[in-house]
């Protein structure tokens, strides 16, 4: 059964709640990893991302008339600024919230905590390399890599 005070304590909990930041990250990177490949058309498998690009395999796929990509372009060139802008703001949330979070910490904790996410970022990066998921994956004409379209 729940006892009340219990349930408080826990609710309140830093421990809980530094948990349920990482699961809602986890989550979080996960649908935008997710989210980014469905809209890429080609699930992140070295198609070029831009615009531009989009609109030429579109073109090709739906036999579009001249009229129709004119159309067409505009929207996809407003819908790709709009993902890298969120995608921007996503990032500043994500730091902004780990900066936050290491304050609370103490420098025992913080050791520990930055430790486990090297392991993530070296589990990953392994992951992505076994995985080929960089094959293939280009930069934008920022030098930024362009998987968000």
């Amino acid at each position: 059964m729940s006892n009340p005070m219990n349930d408080q304590i826990i609710k309140d909990s830093p421990i809980l709640s530094l948990s349920q930041l990482c699961i809602a990250s986890l989550i979080g990177s996960a649908l935008i990893l997710g989210t980014g490949s469905a809209w890429a058309g080609g699930g992140g498998h070295g198609h070029k991302h831009d615009p531009q690009s989009k609109m030429e395999r579109m073109s090709k796929k739906l036999a579009l008339t001249q009229e129709q990509q004119n159309n067409i372009l505009p929207i996809l060139q407003s819908k790709h600024e709009k993902m890298e802008a969120l995608h921007n703001q996503m990032k500043e949330v994500r730091e902004n919230a780990m900066s936050q979070v290491e304050a609370q910490l103490t420098p025992e904790q913080l050791e520990k905590f930055k430790k486990a996410r090297e392991e993530r970022e070296m589990k990953r990066k392994e992951y992505k390399e076994k995985h080929g998921k960089s094959k293939g994956h280009k930069k934008d004409k920022h030098g930024k890599d362009d998987h968000h379209d």
